[in-house]
């Protein structure tokens, strides 16, 4: 099980989760510790000093078996200030709860599950099957009229086989939504996306963040983007989603292998089963034929994501997108 909750020590002497009758895990203030038992055996973790307890934290505990683990850190990212391991004499049993002692404390954001079971292989990677030339383009003689425009860019040209874009100083992140999103449908059921696209960011100086590549797209605020991208003295293929959260968006990001000046770019559609969402997962390729394939992002079942291509983050120094296809495959 795992079970956890933000604390604030408003007073209390300790404050912490208790699961069933025994075991216990506490932020002791006095002591400056962080302290795990189960009514036998006791373990025990300094605290960071000068740590504000009044300030909101994160404790949280894991019980696989017998093993205990406890961790307590200011956002649940990895950033633990203090970690407590205990062996239990025997598996843990009964309800969670919360305790205080010697005054007051806040707790919130309270929640207990079932602890995940460890994945045993790696999910297998997406295959590409039959071309679906109806929705793809090789851009051979100018835009299908498959495409849509969200914001035209009259700076795009279609010629001798490519899209070329010159990358724009816009941004779809954030509440701006200044970038034009050239779209098309999608096939229903799974399918493949697939995109060539040259942009020569260089290697020598930042470019934040100039960017290129693909995008499935519900609205302004709900799209996974795709792109090999520049970020301060790096360059990446970063795989970022945005969605509408407590009454403004927000934005997050993974990584999805290394780019070259030509990356080829995948994303991989699924519909799931159970829930009826979306999911598209990510794949890139520096030669088109080996491919790094990397996290997924999910869309509400009651969304209907159209793909497409974007170039924006930056307009100087000028730089310009070449797009050789758009392709789907089932």
């Amino acid at each position: 099980m795992r079970a956890e909750a933000d604390l604030r020590l408003t007073g209390a002497a300790n404050a912490g989760l208790v699961v069933g009758d025994r075991v216990e895990v506490r932020v002791d203030a006095t002591g400056g510790r962080l302290v795990a038992s189960d009514g036998r055996r006791r373990a025990t973790t300094s605290l960071p000093a000068g740590l504000d307890l009044t300030d909101r934290h994160n404790l949280a505990i894991e019980v696989r078996g017998r093993q205990l683990i406890a961790e307590l850190s200011p956002a649940r990212l990895g950033d633990q200030l203090a970690v407590v391991s205990l062996r239990l004499d025997r598996p843990v049993a009964g309800r969670a709860g919360l305790s205080t002692t010697g005054g007051s404390a806040e707790f919130d954001n309270v929640s207990v599950a079932r602890l995940y079971q460890p994945a045993k292989r790696a999910a297998p990677e997406p295959r590409v099957g039959v071309p679906l030339p109806a929705y793809s383009d090789e851009f051979d003689d100018g835009l299908d009229d498959g495409w849509q425009w969200v914001r035209e860019d009259p700076a795009t040209t279609v010629a001798g086989g490519a899209l070329r874009w010159p990358v724009q100083a816009a941004d779809l992140t954030g509440t701006g939504n200044t970038a034009g999103v050239l779209l098309r449908d999608a096939p229903r059921g799974d399918y493949v996306a697939e995109t060539k696209v040259t942009l020569d960011l260089g290697e020598e100086t930042v470019r934040n963040y100039q960017q290129a590549g693909l995008v499935a797209y519900v609205d302004d605020d709900r799209f996974a983007r795709l792109t090999q991208v520049a970020i301060w003295n790096t360059r990446q293929v970063e795989y970022g989603y945005e969605v509408p959260f407590a009454g403004q968006p927000v934005y997050g990001g993974s990584i999805v292998g290394t780019p070259a000046t030509t990356t080829w770019l995948r994303l991989a559609h699924h519909v799931d089963p159970a829930t009826g969402e979306h999911e598209y997962r990510a794949g890139s390729s520096r030669d088109g034929r080996s491919w790094t394939w990397g996290a997924v992002w999910a869309f509400p079942a009651d969304t209907t994501p159209r793909i497409g291509l974007v170039a924006h983050g930056g307009a100087e120094p000028a730089v310009t997108a070449r797009f050789d296809y758009l392709r789907f495959y089932r």
